[in-house]
């Protein structure tokens, strides 16, 4: 998903294509695998330091999930055409127009709360911010708790009991669930919310991998990401996402196709 930056007015944590961020000096890269992946869960556990309220993630989202366009709007993950004269089609809304009628945008879990075992509740995992995206009332009913299955096209739909995100959202809903199982660990296990063969991982399923690979991390993400981590700013949680600073670890750990490597410092 490609669309341009809109600067905000909260300090930025910059992630350079080139270079590693700061944040990583105590992983160890040389490590792959199981490995690799113990040293990030240390890492974003360690450093999530403010845990938002259920609350919050109203004002959160607004924030976090502005439209890069138009600042005034969220983007609603699963939307794809704001000029549809179906509502629930729409890519981006108004901040304020929030709640639980048709029209508006919710909250939407990436990781459904009744699929976690135990379920996510609203304290903790159910209320990350990094797994909680803006999303139309409607979508978000006709989502509901079900798994992520491959497809192709812009539109986001339902289908063999399961949900496709569209082409715009598939690489964003790969980076959190990975994001969520190495915060989160087996609660939020990854071969519960996809309908997917694991070739490559017993942990991961392969649409998860391939989306990864597939679709490039949006400005949008970066966006999220950077806001998130910096407990400066008022819903700053205070970790990151490291599938978006660099989907190549999700390589590393999973194996798979080979997603793009934005760190000179990892081979």
């Amino acid at each position: 998903m490609k669309k341009i930056l809109f600067i905000f007015g909260f300090t930025a944590f910059t992630v350079l294509n080139a270079q590693m961020p700061n944040y990583y000096k105590s992983v160890n890269f040389n490590k792959k695998g199981n490995e690799l992946k113990k040293e990030l869960s240390v890492l974003v556990k360690s450093t999530h330091k403010n845990n938002l309220t259920y609350k919050e993630l109203w004002k959160a989202l607004a924030i976090t999930d502005a439209d890069t366009r138009n600042s005034k709007n969220v983007a609603m993950i699963y939307g794809y055409n704001d000029q549809s004269t179906n509502k629930d089609e729409h890519r981006t809304r108004s901040k304020t127009n929030t709640g639980g009628e048709k029209g508006q945008w919710s909250r939407e879990h990436v990781y459904p709360k009744s699929l976690g075992q135990p379920n996510l509740g609203q304290t903790g995992p159910g209320a990350d911010a990094h797994m909680m995206r803006p999303a139309d009332v409607t979508r978000n009913t006709k989502r509901s708790n079900l798994p992520f299955i491959d497809g192709t096209g812009k539109i986001s739909k339902r289908d063999n009991k399961a949900w496709y995100p569209g082409n715009e959202w598939k690489g964003d809903i790969a980076r959190i669930i990975m994001y969520m199982y190495i915060r989160y660990g087996n609660q939020v296990h990854p071969n519960r919310v996809a309908k997917s063969k694991n070739t490559y991982h017993r942990d991961m399923p392969d649409l998860f991998l391939k989306w990864n690979a597939d679709d490039p991390v949006s400005n949008l993400e970066k966006q999220r990401n950077n806001y998130l981590s910096n407990l400066a700013n008022t819903y700053g949680q205070g970790n990151r996402n490291p599938f978006i600073d660099n989907p190549y670890l999700a390589t590393k750990i999973w194996g798979g196709p080979k997603a793009k490597n934005t760190w000179k410092e990892i081979k």
